[in-house]
């Protein structure tokens, strides 16, 4: 008599946990996001004169059905407002290109960006003393983690 195992439990429960671990993603991310948004705000490192690039500074989640469309209309706004308002020397325009990230369809992640066209000058002309970007996800990247883990603890727990 041969024998034979009914393992549509465990792939059942395997299911499950795939979905939970994608829901704690998309939850610690939407937790994760804002703080990193807030420290690119706060940074002094830009100096920034017409306060464009601190107003669209955005920390936006992105994955399956999220592009982060509505983070970068605010932040191009912000940016275009804040240049049209300054009266001092710049010759800074809002500027709105695609991150050129791509992800796999299970994939997640932020989007860290400003919607000024001398953002990424100032950081590599100035050999990073201006940078903001890379040094908030360096800064953020382990609490980004946690929050992912919180997430999927509470789901799991």
């Amino acid at each position: 008599m041969p024998l034979t195992y009914d393992d549509t439990s465990a792939l059942a429960g395997i299911d499950r946990l795939l979905g939970i671990i994608d829901e704690s993603a998309r939850d610690g991310l939407d937790d994760a996001a804002p703080l990193m948004e807030t420290h690119l705000a706060d940074t002094q490192a830009h100096g920034d004169r017409s306060g464009a690039t601190r107003a669209s500074y955005r920390a936006y989640p992105i994955g399956p059905d999220r592009d982060g469309s509505a983070a970068a209309t605010s932040g191009y706004a912000a940016a275009a407002d804040h240049l049209a308002q300054f009266k001092g020397p710049h010759a800074g325009h809002a500027q709105r290109d695609d991150s050129g990230v791509t992800l796999a369809q299970d994939q997640r992640g932020i989007i860290l960006t400003a919607y000024t066209d001398y953002q990424d000058e100032l950081e590599q002309d100035n050999a990073g003393a201006r940078a903001t970007l890379g040094p908030t996800l360096q800064q953020d990247a382990s609490q980004a983690t946690a929050a992912v883990a919180r997430a999927s603890k509470a789901r799991l727990g």
